[in-house]
C-alpha cells in the first residue's frame, strides 16, 4: 500500500451520518429513528408514484452525480386492506353455489391441459392421452355408482309420495333420506386429466356435476321438513282420515252489527266416533261434542258453552261455534305441506327431466346414461 493511501483518513460513515446502525428485529415493533433525522412521509399521487416531499435533487449535467445515503428518499411501504362489502342475496349465491368452484378449477385445469397439449412435445401428449384414459375409467366407475344412489333417491322420493297419497307420515323413507346421497360433485373432475376428453363427454361431465349438486340440496330441503314440520304433517294427514274441528267463531257486536271472530281451540276434536264415552260419573254414552271449552285470554280463562241453537248475542258471554274442518283449508293453507309439495316436484324435475314446453331439459338419469356411455368409449378407444 502506498504512503498517500496510508495518510488519507478514513471516512467515518456512522458519524457523517449522524445517526447509528440500528438493525430492526424481525417480527418485533418499528424503532423510531434518532433524534435529529426526522422519520421519512410517504405521500403518494393518483399514479402512486409521486415524489417524497423533501426529496434531494441530482444535478442533471453530471452523469455522474449520487446521492448520499442521508439524502436518499425513503418511501413508508404499507399494505391496503380493501373492504368488500356484499349484500346478502350474493353471500347466500356464494353459499348455495360453493362446489361449482371445484368445477371451476376442473375448467381451468382443462384449459392449462389444452395449451400443455398443444405446446408439448410427442412424449408429452403420449402422457398426456395415457392420462386421461386412466382417468375415463375412473370417472366410468365413480358415475356408474353415483347412478346407482340416484335410482335409488327416485324410488324413496316415490314412496314418500305415495305414502303421503294414503294419508300416511312417510317415517322410513326419511331415515333413508339422510343415507342417500349423489357420490358426485366438481372434485371428481379433478386429476382425470379431462383436457383431453372430447367435448360431448365435457359437456355431460359439467352437467352430471351441477345435477347431482343440484338434486343432493332439494334433498336435503325435503327431508328438513319431513323432520320439522312432522307434527303439521301429520295433523294434515290426519284431517284427510278423521277429520278434527281445530277452529271456531264466536259471535260479538260489531261497529254495525254482529260478526264473528275467528278463534283456535286449546284441543282439536273429531267431527266423528264410533268410540263410546264416558261422563264424569263414568256412565257410557254414545260419542259428542264437547259442551264447553276453557278459551285463554292473557292470564284470563273465560269458559264458553259451544253454541247449540237459539240466538248466538242472547247470552252474557260469547258462545263457541265450531268450523268445518274441509273449509279449513280455504282460510288457513298449510304452509309445509305446500313447500313439500314444491320441493318434490323441483327434484323430481331435476331427476327425471322438464318437457314443458320452452323450458325442456334433460334430467340426471338421462345425463348420467349418456355420460357413462361418452366415457366408455374414451375408455375402450385407450384399449384398442
Amino acid at each position: 500500500m502506498s504512503e498517500e493511501q496510508e495518510k488519507k483518513p478514513k471516512i467515518d460513515l456512522k458519524a457523517r451520518l449522524g445517526r447509528k446502525a440500528i438493525a430492526a428485529p424481525v417480527g418485533g415493533p418499528a424503532i423510531p429513528p434518532p433524534v435529529g433525522i426526522p422519520a421519512p412521509v410517504a405521500f403518494s399521487g393518483p399514479g402512486g408514484d409521486a415524489p417524497v416531499p423533501g426529496a434531494p435533487k441530482v444535478d442533471g449535467s453530471d452523469p455522474y452525480a449520487a446521492v448520499e445515503a442521508a439524502q436518499a428518499p425513503a418511501r413508508a411501504v404499507e399494505q391496503q386492506s380493501i373492504k368488500i362489502e356484499m349484500s346478502d342475496e350474493v353471500m347466500e349465491a356464494q353459499a348455495k353455489t360453493k362446489k361449482n368452484y371445484l368445477i371451476f378449477g376442473a375448467v381451468g385445469a382443462l384449459v392449462g391441459a389444452l395449451v400443455g397439449f398443444a405446446w408439448g412435445g410427442g412424449s408429452a401428449r403420449g402422457e398426456q392421452h395415457e392420462h386421461a384414459i386412466a382417468g375415463a375409467g375412473q370417472l366410468v366407475q365413480e358415475v356408474d355408482a353415483a347412478n346407482i344412489k340416484v335410482t335409488e333417491l327416485s324410488d324413496v322420493l316415490k314412496s314418500i309420495f305415495k305414502s303421503l297419497q294414503n294419508n300416511k307420515y312417510p317415517e322410513a323413507e326419511v331415515s333413508k333420506l339422510a343415507e342417500l346421497d349423489v357420490p358426485f360433485e366438481g372434485s371428481n373432475l379433478n386429476g382425470k386429466g379431462i383436457g383431453n376428453f372430447n367435448k360431448t363427454a365435457l359437456g355431460l361431465l359439467l352437467k352430471y356435476a351441477n345435477a347431482a349438486e343440484a338434486v343432493n340440496d332439494e334433498k336435503d330441503q325435503i327431508r328438513r321438513i319431513l323432520n320439522h314440520q312432522k307434527k303439521r304433517i301429520n295433523g294434515y294427514l290426519s284431517q284427510k282420515k278423521d277429520p278434527a274441528i281445530r277452529w271456531a267463531v264466536f259471535v260479538t257486536s260489531g261497529p254495525k252489527g254482529p260478526w264473528a271472530q275467528m278463534q283456535p281451540l286449546p284441543e282439536p276434536f273429531v267431527v266423528k266416533s264410533d268410540k263410546k264415552v264416558k261422563d264424569k260419573d263414568g256412565k257410557e254414552s254414545d260419542y259428542d261434542w264437547p259442551a264447553e271449552f276453557k278459551i285463554k285470554e292473557g292470564k284470563k280463562v273465560h269458559d264458553l258453552k259451544r253454541y247449540k241453537k237459539g240466538d248466538p248475542l242472547s247470552g252474557s258471554s260469547p258462545v263457541i261455534i265450531p268450523v268445518a274442518p274441509e273449509t279449513e283449508a280455504k282460510v288457513c293453507s298449510n304452509d309445509a305441506m305446500s313447500k313439500l309439495r314444491g320441493k318434490v316436484m323441483a327434484i323430481q324435475k331435476h331427476l327425471r327431466g322438464d318437457q314443458t314446453p320452452g323450458r325442456e331439459r334433460e334430467g340426471l338419469v338421462t345425463i348420467g346414461e349418456k355420460l357413462l356411455e361418452a366415457l366408455k368409449k374414451i375408455e375402450l378407444a385407450g384399449a384398442g
